[in-house]
């Protein structure tokens, strides 16, 4: 019975002459060949921090940008179609709007990179009001385009949440439904007992947050377009900071939160065990819905005219949103895992391994929403340091395992995919430690140049850099052999 339930995750159907697969196809290459330039141009970075090479400021900055701008919006395409190709054997989705959500988001991607690359626009990733238009060295065309690159990956992320949002409401009856309240709510119950499944939970969560989040960060765009347009135009420089973090913070974060629903759909798949919904996951994951748009705040705590009771929220929220989900997500897994007929490949491998990542990753980041670390740790490379973690070592690595799964892994790693292994962890552990130790040090972050020890760790991060792409090189090409030979074999057995 569960190995007919797991089959299903298979789709061959077309619709309107589009195959669902070729397009989540689609959308994997493009995001994984981008997080490889974008992981480059980190590399970059670091040699440039360091002793190993020299970047004129206004060019790392342009880098800088880029690449958290950049890594946001392709881990937003990757985690999206990743769990959207799981969720068509629950709901029932169009694959038109998948593949124009991709264009949307792949479209603002090019325009975000045109403005950097050729324009040289560098405020960093946040582009904080003024940073933009003060003291710019770059054209305003630059900076016009850039923000049109970002409005155009939030209308993708938001049609994607729509369709999804309405696929809910069309299978389960309502949205309450999706969150699976009715095993707390008799009322709510359907006759024929059906309850949504893990996968469709974190779906319900997620897109709800995702157009509270995209609602944001359009004022904020068009409020930033507006100023960009008329340098009259009035701009609150503390209402647009609180908007600013409001959208960049949550919609990094919910890419952990679909990346779980990832994890829900593939992990039985390599256990061969079921993952069921239960009273506990229905309270969890309303719990994370309703709190994690409210814990940007504590990117805010030196903003001493910020309003205390929004700081103290903040904190609060940030511990209040970030554990239930997570909790019952790892639990889960490790109770799906142990003694079970676990069949070990580099997907079930990233998996395992990611998770790991989404924890460490998850305690330096409310370590350093926690207002007295704040003080110590508030823009050093702590910072980079947990959200590398959780994104690299977390969301990333699920990534990973998804293609992996969706390329077919009929057999267990050999010599040259374990050595690829290998070397990509231990470039990523090393990249990461450096991070952390520099933190600790009181190193800042988002500068060119850094004071001691920061040249040094930066030497030290660049290597790791060079074994972790080395890795990453080793997996990918891994993965696209088992795709090519699967494709001749009927795909994933």
């Amino acid at each position: 019975m569960l190995a007919r339930q797991l089959e299903r995750t298979e789709f061959h159907a077309e619709d309107a002459g589009l195959s669902p697969r070729r397009v989540v196809g689609i959308g994997l290459v493009i995001g994984l060949i981008t997080i490889y330039g974008l992981a480059m141009v980190g590399g970059i970075m670091k040699a440039a921090q360091g002793n190993l090479l020299h970047l004129a400021p206004e060019t790392f900055y342009a880098l800088l940008t880029l690449h958290g701008a950049g890594m946001i919006a392709t881990v937003v395409l990757l985690t999206g179609v990743a769990h959207w190709y799981f969720l068509r054997e629950h709901l029932t989705l169009r694959v038109e709007v998948l593949l124009f959500a991709v264009a949307a988001i792949v479209w603002g991607l090019l325009a975000a990179a045109v403005a950097v690359l050729v324009g040289g626009f560098a405020p960093g990733w946040t582009f904080l009001y003024p940073l933009p238009f003060v003291g710019a060295t770059w054209p305003a065309w630059a900076t016009g385009l850039f923000f049109f690159g970002v409005l155009f990956v939030g209308i993708g992320f938001a049609i994607y949440c729509l369709d999804i949002l309405a696929g809910i409401v069309r299978e389960y009856g309502s949205l309450l439904n999706g969150l699976a309240l009715d095993t707390l709510i008799p009322r709510l119950r359907r006759a024929d007992g059906k309850v949504a499944p893990p996968t469709v939970i974190a779906a319900t969560m997620v897109a709800i947050d995702g157009i509270l989040t995209v609602s944001a960060g359009t004022i904020l765009v068009i409020a930033l377009l507006g100023r960009w347009a008329s340098p009259n135009f009035p701009i609150d420089p503390l209402w647009i900071k609180n908007l600013t973090y409001f959208f960049g913070h949550t919609i990094a974060n919910l890419t952990i939160y679909v990346s779980a629903g990832v994890i829900y759909a593939v992990l039985p798949h390599y256990t061969q065990r079921p993952w069921h919904t239960n009273k506990i996951y229905a309270i969890s994951w309303t719990t994370s819905l309703i709190f994690v748009p409210w814990a940007w705040p504590h990117h805010l705590y030196m903003d001493f005219v910020q309003a205390p009771w929004l700081q103290l929220f903040g904190e609060g929220s940030t511990y209040i949103a970030s554990i239930p989900a997570t909790v019952v997500t790892i639990f889960g897994a490790l109770l799906l895992v142990y003694r079970s007929p676990m069949r070990w490949r580099i997907g079930s491998t990233m998996f395992v391994a990611g998770l790991l990542g989404w924890l460490i990753g998850g305690a330096a980041a409310m370590l350093d929403a926690t207002i007295p670390f704040n003080d110590v740790l508030h823009n050093t490379l702590w910072v980079p340091a947990h959200f590398h973690t959780y994104l690299l070592g977390g969301v990333f690595l699920f990534v990973l395992g998804f293609a992996s799964h969706f390329a077919g892994e009929r057999a267990a790693p050999g010599r040259f995919a374990k050595t690829a292994e290998w070397l990509f962890f231990v470039g990523l552990g090393g990249f990461l430690l450096t991070f952390y130790a520099g933190g600790i040090e009181g190193v800042p972050r988002r500068e060119a140049v850094q004071p001691a020890p920061g040249p040094f760790l930066a030497d030290i991060a660049t290597g790791f850099v060079v074994i972790l792409l080395v890795g990453l090189t080793g997996v990918l090409l891994e993965t696209l052999w088992r795709a090519r030979h699967s494709a001749g074999q009927g795909g994933e057995a």
